[in-house]
């Protein structure tokens, strides 16, 4: 009786003491590197509704119940769920482009006030992820949750990497993580759609012929816009070439070439509004001569078939620099885009 007693005593000061030694916050930190440029995993953490699709708390359980605040990106975008092991709310306090995230988190038994941050490292078209999560300092007591929690932690941000990692391959960008494909690179995009001011053009396939009417086309566009409705350069978007068709039996093409707009104007003779709809695309930015760009649709084609991916007929190219700004004709690049049919 005696031996048990002085091991009781023996064990509750043990315990009383052990705390000492255990860390006094929570912290779990992983690295994963990523076969996609920055700006792409970027927006996965910076846009918290694509953030929620994979997040390793929330994404596998289907009772889970989220409720987002507005903006859904960015500093202070923000949201709160609850599902059946776990509730919490995380706020984006700090966005740097490309760069660097912190959050501020609630819930997840980590106490009032802790802290996410993730960094992004890019080197030649790949990304380093570091993914970091600490606590507020914990109570005495509370040392023991944090020993046997901080790798439970780690663990569950791993498999979020993982599952990010998967869904990467297969689901399609958004238009902020579309801006940072890297020349070449194929993916699904999907597209929010424009409206745009054009001019029709029916042409022969001679490609002098199409560049000449692609030329007259956007300089009486611009002009209309400029000089005649006094619209700021700023306001119109990048000039785009959309293809209806080319046929080669006939010999013909038919293209509109125009710029989008944000805001609606008068039509000048000749011109007319095309919506492009919202839509899920194949994309492939161009980089070089405009000679060159059917061995890029060649490729996205390809790609296509190997995929099992549907095409339309019909594409557009969004011209992201111009012949006069960019002397090389190695450095134009020209966005390519061609709906995929459900």
């Amino acid at each position: 009786m005696r031996r048990f007693t002085q091991f009781l005593i023996l064990l509750v000061l043990v315990i009383l003491i052990l705390p000492i030694f255990l860390p006094d916050k929570l912290n779990a930190e992983v690295e994963k590197e990523f076969d996609f440029p920055a700006g792409i995993i970027f927006e996965e953490f910076n846009n918290l509704k694509e953030f929620s699709e994979w997040d390793p708390w929330t994404s596998q359980d289907s009772l889970t119940k989220q409720e987002f605040f507005m903006p859904y990106r960015g500093m202070g975008a923000g949201y709160r769920w609850s599902a059946t092991d776990s509730n919490g709310e995380i706020t984006i306090t700090k966005s740097d482009h490309n760069k660097h995230i912190e959050y501020a988190l609630e819930g997840l038994n980590l106490g009032e006030e802790s802290q996410m941050s993730v960094d992004f490292f890019e080197n030649s078209g790949k990304t380093k992820v570091k993914w970091k999560i600490s606590s507020s300092e914990l109570g005495y007591f509370s040392r023991y949750y944090s020993y046997f929690t901080s790798k439970k932690l780690t663990k569950k941000l791993q498999n979020g990497l993982n599952v990010l990692e998967e869904n990467l391959k297969t689901s399609a960008l958004t238009p902020e993580q579309a801006h940072s494909l890297s020349p070449g690179m194929i993916r699904t995009e999907l597209f929010e759609g424009q409206k745009l001011i054009t001019v029709m053009n029916e042409t022969s396939l001679d490609s002098e012929e199409i560049t000449t009417a692609m030329e007259e086309s956007f300089g009486l566009l611009f002009s209309y816009l400029t000089d005649f409705l006094k619209l700021s350069p700023t306001k119109i978007g990048e000039p785009v070439s959309y293809y209806e068709y080319l046929d080669t039996a006939a010999g013909k093409a038919k293209f509109y070439c125009g710029y989008p707009l944000t805001e609606s104007v008068k039509m000048g003779e000749g011109m007319q509004l095309m919506s492009l709809p919202a839509a899920e695309t194949l994309v492939c930015i161009h980089k070089g001569s405009y000679d060159k760009l059917t061995e890029t649709l060649s490729k996205m084609k390809e790609y296509a078939k190997k995929n099992n991916i549907k095409l339309s007929n019909s594409y557009w190219e969004e011209y992201q620099n111009d012949p006069e700004s960019t002397p090389n004709p190695d450095d134009l690049l020209t966005k390519i885009y061609i709906p995929i049919q459900k």
